[in-house]
């Protein structure tokens, strides 16, 4: 069985694959910097991941938003097409090179955002959510709430340098998990803000990889309560 995690945004969204026992990453990074400025750090996490074979960093243009209402409108579904197909093609890459069953998870909606913010997550969010579902069937797509992620990796509330702080300190597994928790562990002072603010994309990786390995979780049966909440969910989302 192959398990993706997703954590999805419009500017920096991240997935994490889990096949054949290896963990596979992938970043996408819309920026007002270029790809060479972001590069350019030797010590920080985009340059220190794109020298690893197991991620995928990849770089978006970002396009001038018109005032006109309708080409404004216009250009956010190309904006949201173009992170929605780059991430997924990058997830496909792996998986469809494989003969077993795919799981994905995704993140249920923050509904932290206001106004246009939570209207264009809410579109963009769908695109890819419909691409899944069409690919590997809504039986073996998993939302799961921010809450629940945060509570099996630390507690409900836990901000996004302690989810780093506890991916850098789980436990080994003998599986390449490993070296992304070392380098986690070992770039702490660099990646991590006085702020504690967690570096891009090191934030959004990391809350890829804890999506995932809350799906094995779930689907190992180590969570029977929340597995069966699921299972209602999909069926009154059926009958509706």
């Amino acid at each position: 069985m192959i398990l993706v995690g997703i954590d999805f945004s419009l500017n920096s969204p991240a997935f994490c694959v889990l096949a054949d026992g290896k963990y596979h990453w992938g970043s996408i990074t819309r920026s007002d910097r270029d790809r060479d400025s972001l590069l350019k750090n030797a010590k920080k996490p985009y340059a220190v991941l794109s020298a690893s074979l197991d991620f995928r960093i990849e770089f978006l243009d970002r396009k001038p938003i018109p005032d006109e209402y309708s080409e404004r409108e216009r250009i956010k579904i190309d904006y949201f097409l173009d992170v929605v197909l780059t991430l997924w093609n990058g997830v496909c890459d792996i998986i469809d090179n494989k003969e077993e069953e795919v799981k994905i998870a995704m993140e249920g909606l923050s509904f932290s955002s206001n106004g246009n913010a939570l209207i264009d997550i809410s579109m963009a969010t769908a695109l890819l959510r419909e691409r899944i579902c069409t690919h590997i069937g809504s039986d073996n797509f998993y939302v799961f709430s921010p809450t629940s992620i945060k509570k099996f990796a630390l507690k409900g509330n836990a901000k996004k340098d302690e989810l780093y702080e506890a991916l850098s300190n789980r436990e080994k597994d003998g599986t390449n998990l490993d070296n992304f928790c070392k380098t986690l562990e070992d770039n702490k002072s660099e990646w991590v803000t006085g702020a504690k603010a967690v570096n891009k994309p090191v934030d959004d990786l990391v809350d890829a990889t804890w999506i995932l390995l809350y799906l094995r979780e779930i689907l190992e049966g180590k969570n029977e309560k929340n597995l069966e909440k699921t299972k209602s969910k999909k069926k009154k989302l059926a009958k509706a």
